[in-house]
């Protein structure tokens, strides 16, 4: 599991998801190029019920420049 920097971790306030658990997302989608209705899907399948479009904005606010 990664872990988050406590510096960090102010990026992620007001989310109701853990930061590890949208990191995990950013990673993938990035690293793999999956679709994000694939990333919906396979998270899924490990228990968590995130929408594909909450996944895409995500990406959008935490991926590099």
């Amino acid at each position: 599991m990664l872990m988050i920097r406590s510096e960090l971790r102010k990026e992620f306030k007001g989310y109701s998801v853990s930061p590890e658990i949208i990191m995990m997302f950013v990673y993938m989608k990035l690293r793999f190029s999956l679709s994000y209705r694939d990333l919906e899907e396979m998270m899924s399948m490990r228990g968590s019920s995130i929408d594909h479009s909450t996944v895409q904005r995500w990406i959008i606010k935490l991926r590099p420049c």
